[in-house]
């Protein structure tokens, strides 16, 4: 008698094969995604950093990038060029454009801004409407893979991305 198919015992053993293979590959997978989430954090923040650059210049307005690590979120907020810091400060929620918050696992381990004038509890970066900025770096790191390091040259105000 002939057999046209499989056993029990057969079937049971590739599931089995089956599961020990995805159960080797998952872990590795789950690495890779933090490593993409990384990498595109540091993409999106140089992004918004270039483009309130432009529009600084292009409006002439003072555009302010707030980098709160203590919230994980980057915002950005605008004055004019005629409006004083201090009624921004006072408007608080009221001038934020834009708000991005970093994914799980992403943190900024360390953000670098020179000294100004007026200390703010939150390090900020400003671009000002003839294109330079205070300058400044922002170190995106998630726990056992290389961070990214955004650097911001006060003079030019353009920005740079490096693998640290």
């Amino acid at each position: 008698m002939k057999n046209r198919g499989f056993t029990l015992i057969e079937i049971i053993i590739v599931l089995v094969l089956f599961a020990f293979s995805v159960s080797l590959v998952v872990p590795y997978l789950s690495r890779s995604l933090i490593k993409v989430e990384l990498k595109s954090s540091a993409q999106k923040i140089s992004a918004i950093l270039r483009y309130y650059r432009s529009e600084s210049v292009h409006k002439d307005q003072v555009f302010q990038i707030i980098f709160d690590s203590a919230l994980r979120e980057v915002r950005v907020q605008s004055f004019g060029s005629t409006e004083k810091k201090e009624e921004v400060e006072r408007k608080e929620e009221q001038g934020v454009l834009k708000k991005y918050s970093l994914p799980d696992g992403v943190h900024m381990e360390e953000v670098k801004i020179p000294p100004l004038q007026d200390l703010s509890e939150v390090p900020t970066i400003e671009f000002y409407p003839n294109g330079t900025s205070n300058g400044g770096s922002i170190l995106l790191v998630s726990e056992g893979h290389p961070g990214f390091r955004i650097h911001v040259h006060f003079l030019t105000g353009m920005v740079k991305v490096e693998r640290v």
